[in-house]
């Protein structure tokens, strides 16, 4: 259902649509989408942009790309980053998998998955983004030494995301001393990591590093 204060991003503007991607399934070249080489940052899931529109802004020297399954928060998020004068940013609508088969190798020095979508039900779990053959494709666009950042209120996802990365020595090394940590103080937050934390809900989080070894 769509509320009636995301109708107002049904309609994208001329503006907006620099800023957001062609679907396909050609491989991205991000020197000519940009404009120039830089060091990048990706993040999966940006939801209504509030972290990727602020971190662009906060580090203009750097290239940003996002994805959002919906494209109505696709286009909030243009708006927000346009708001904030970032135009370092390009967004994708559609599946992560279908994003990640388009980047190219070893191209990212950040990545950030906030809050996917944690399918509690057991069930359901097979759903969940961040399993081992997607970190297994996040390697191969991660530049060795880049940083996966993992955030979620669902602690059981993050444990499972540990027990993939245990699955793949020598691609993925765990940055956190006791492998994850709680509530860790971040400089942007997302909407959903403010809505659960009025809720009372412990974030736990997940800090790996590309191994320049493979």
């Amino acid at each position: 259902m769509t509320t009636p204060a995301m109708r107002r991003y049904r309609t994208t503007t001329t503006a907006q649509d620099v800023l957001i991607g062609e679907p396909g399934e050609s491989r991205l070249d991000l020197d000519a989408l940009f404009g120039r080489a830089a060091p990048r940052r990706l993040e999966l899931g940006c939801g209504h942009g509030e972290f990727i529109s602020q971190m662009a802004q906060a580090h203009p020297d750097e290239d940003f790309v996002g994805l959002e399954i919906d494209r109505l928060r696709v286009n909030k998020c243009a708006h927000k980053c346009l708001k904030l004068g970032a135009a370092n940013v390009r967004l994708y609508a559609g599946e992560a998998e279908s994003l990640i088969a388009r980047l190219p190798d070893a191209a990212f020095r950040r990545i950030y998955i906030l809050f996917p979508d944690p399918w509690p039900k057991m069930a359901h779990r097979r759903r969940r983004l961040v399993n081992r053959a997607f970190l297994l494709e996040l390697a191969r666009v991660a530049a060795p030494g880049c940083i996966l950042c993992f955030a979620s209120d669902t602690h059981n996802y993050a444990m499972q995301v540990l027990a993939n990365v245990s699955t793949m020595p020598g691609l993925w090394r765990n940055l956190l001393p006791a492998g994850y940590a709680l509530d860790l103080r971040v400089r942007f937050p997302t909407v959903f990591e403010r809505h659960k934390r009025e809720e009372g809900c412990t974030i736990m989080h997940v800090r790996l590093e590309r191994s320049p070894a493979r």
